[in-house]
């Protein structure tokens, strides 16, 4: 088993193939529909977190770099670059704790190179796997990710830094 953190560009076609193919085995949109998401939302400088196993892709994490803003009073107060944490996912035979625990440890020290916050959004019987990675919820009831159906929670990982109001 082997990992690698590669960025968009450095993503050959073989790669985009298995990570298309190994999305669609949870989320069942068609190939079709993965490659138009992938071109779509996957930046040039976003990271790709990949497990392997015989050089076969069987776990992968998408990173994105983004960013936010962050509003008082109807006025924008200051951007904040963050990292999101999106596309958990492994092949079948691989969805246990020790594969899931190893992927999760790597992922986690990507986010910390990456010296960034991170922010995932995650169905609520997903929230005690992240916590056990040291994610924890964000209880907040005014935040709105507008593309995203209300029924996720979201959750955050390496804030320490990161204080919600300067003033």
């Amino acid at each position: 088993m082997k990992f690698q953190s590669i960025k968009t560009l450095g993503l050959n076609k073989k790669q985009i193939d298995q990570i298309l193919n190994l999305k669609n085995t949870h989320w069942k949109h068609g190939y079709e529909s993965q490659l138009i998401w992938f071109k779509k939302n996957a930046l040039p400088s976003d990271s790709h977190n990949l497990m392997l196993i015989n050089n076969a892709i069987v776990g992968y994490t998408f990173l994105a770099n983004r960013s936010l803003k962050i509003f008082h009073l109807n006025k924008m107060k200051e951007k904040v670059s963050y990292t999101l944490f999106a596309t958990l996912i492994l092949r079948e035979k691989y969805r246990n704790f020790f594969y899931v625990s190893k992927f999760m440890k790597f992922n986690s020290k990507i986010i910390i190179k990456k010296n960034k916050p991170s922010f995932l959004l995650c169905h609520e019987h997903n929230q005690k796997l992240y916590k056990f990675f040291g994610w924890s919820s964000l209880d907040i009831p005014n935040f709105k990710v507008p593309d995203h159906s209300r029924n996720l929670k979201g959750m955050i990982y390496n804030f320490d830094n990161f204080k919600k109001d300067k003033n």
